[in-house]
């Protein structure tokens, strides 16, 4: 069974995070159930994977009844891809080649994890 794909691209309303004053304000008016934020595009190489790591367990422990998932954009870079996996994000965007996207999958799958392929802000 391969990793869960789902694009999201079409959704041009998708909230985008880079800070928990972000994610405060996207979920301060009482969000639906288990909202996902998404990072800026490119985010894992400009800001790391472990400030978005680290985004996702406070937003969890701010508001564990939302449940918000923050979907890291990687861009084409699978060591951050695979980084932002390890480091339990359990969403992640990857645009790089099918072969690495296909190994990723198969790590995405063990972890538990799901892997988009466009990122909503995108064309």
């Amino acid at each position: 069974m391969m990793a869960q794909l789902i694009n999201h691209s079409a959704d041009k309303s998708a909230q985008i995070v880079e800070t928990f004053d972000d994610v405060a304000a996207a979920l301060q008016d009482g969000p639906p159930e288990q909202p996902v934020l998404w990072s800026p595009v490119n985010a894992a190489s400009i800001h790391g994977v472990l400030w978005f790591a680290e985004l996702q367990r406070l937003a969890t422990a701010a508001f564990p009844m939302a449940k918000p998932i923050i979907v890291l954009d990687c861009g084409d870079r699978a060591d951050l891809a695979h980084a932002a996996m390890c480091e339990g994000l359990r969403v992640i965007c990857f645009q790089g080649e099918p072969a690495m996207l296909a190994k990723l999958q198969n790590i995405a799958e063990k972890l538990g994890a799901r892997i988009e392929t466009a990122h909503p802000a995108q064309d």
